[in-house]
């Protein structure tokens, strides 16, 4: 070979190898053109989706999720946090739906999402994972399919245990029981919440139990509301609950606030109401942070005493490291736990991670938090 043709021969390698290994060690192109499975030397991006922004409940699991990333980075990691949600008045599918689609064209590694409709999220959740995105829901499921794991801050029978049996104790303690039976109300917020309603559900099984079956449900029609994410209407309807509460007849004995939103506006439309119903004869109840109760199971007026929940930052927290471990690979789907700094070893079934037993918020606790 003479060295003019050995010259050339060597520069069309070259320039073949250039054009033929430009993807990094470690990565992978999906379907759609984007970059996925990050090399060493490249930046994980997880992109985080609340139901809503602006709202004391989102706002801890986005401290939680912030505080995901710091520790990440501590460690040596290459992670960047996005963070982005509809506001508390648009809090709807479309709305997600749109930053999510921005968020599949920019080829974000993992999504972390709370989903608002978990049916009509889905095409997206799936069109992001046909793209080689990682998927977590967090605090209200997809369709299983959609995503590669679901982070669910306690199980649906253990909230729904837990509020029945609070509510159920302090009703004895104002006079109800099997001879004197006290009928319920339940406010949660759009049926398409997946979580509000498995409680929802769960209280409802509950309450036919022998054990509590004198607290009743009376009418699925007018006694379920259901408010939405609009904080105008759910307070409206949580200050019609409590004008129908009160002792004996078709009043309403026991209300349940089964979101951040409905039960602390059942509380403070009970300080608003002009004609209140008797403290002692009525219980408010519900799911909220330790924050937004906190004045209300402190005012002995009041006859919001016993909140529940979880650790809301470690949820935001434990949803952001499923999504980074999903990226690096040492999760998958059918993996029976994940493991944290912060938490330990979380436990993993069917592709959901169960962060812990529920938080009863109560006036001996509920300034030991601070979300």
């Amino acid at each position: 070979m003479s060295k003019k043709v050995l010259a050339l021969f060597l520069v069309s390698s070259l320039l073949f190898g250039g054009l033929t290994g430009c993807t990094k060690t470690g990565e992978t192109t999906n379907s759609g053109g984007n970059t996925t499975g990050a090399s060493e030397d490249s930046t994980i991006r997880i992109a985080v989706l609340p139901k809503m922004k602006g709202e004391n409940y989102w706002d801890a699991c986005k401290k939680g999720a912030e505080e995901a990333i710091e520790e990440l980075k501590a460690g040596g990691a290459k992670v960047e946090l996005l963070y982005d949600g509809p506001p508390q008045d648009q809090a709807t599918n479309q709305k997600q739906v749109d930053i999510l689609e921005g968020w599949i064209a920019q080829g974000v590694d993992a999504v972390v999402v709370g989903c608002v409709d978990a049916a009509a999220i889905s095409p997206t959740l799936k069109k992001a994972k046909e793209r080689g995105i990682k998927i977590v829901t967090f605090d209200s499921d997809s369709e299983k399919e959609a995503r590669d794991l679901f982070v669910n801050q306690a199980s649906y029978e253990g909230v729904a245990k837990a509020l029945v049996e609070n509510a159920a104790q302090q009703l004895m303690e104002k006079g109800y029981g099997p001879d004197n039976p006290a009928n319920i109300a339940i406010m949660g917020q759009t049926k398409t919440d997946t979580n509000v309603e498995a409680w929802n559900s769960n209280i409802q099984k509950m309450i036919q139990m022998d054990d509590y079956n004198w607290m009743k449900l009376q009418n699925q029609d007018s006694d379920i509301y259901y408010p939405g994410a609009d904080e105008m209407q759910v307070q409206s309807q949580a200050g019609t609950l409590i004008s129908r509460m009160g002792e004996g007849g078709d009043k309403i004995q026991c209300a349940f606030g089964i979101t951040s939103m409905t039960a602390p506006a059942l509380a403070s439309q009970y300080e608003a109401s002009t004609n209140k119903p008797d403290k002692d004869k009525i219980v408010l109840i519900g799911v909220a942070t330790p924050n937004a109760l906190n004045s209300y199971i402190k005012n002995e007026d009041n006859p919001f005493n016993v909140g529940v929940l979880w650790n809301s930052m470690n949820l935001g927290y434990l949803a952001v490291q499923a999504g980074y471990q999903l990226v690096k690979g040492d999760v998958t789907a059918d993996s029976a736990k994940i493991t944290t700094e912060r938490i330990g070893t979380a436990s993993v079934k069917s592709g959901e991670v169960l962060l812990g037993d529920p938080l009863i918020i109560t006036i001996d606790n509920v300034d030991d938090f601070d979300y």
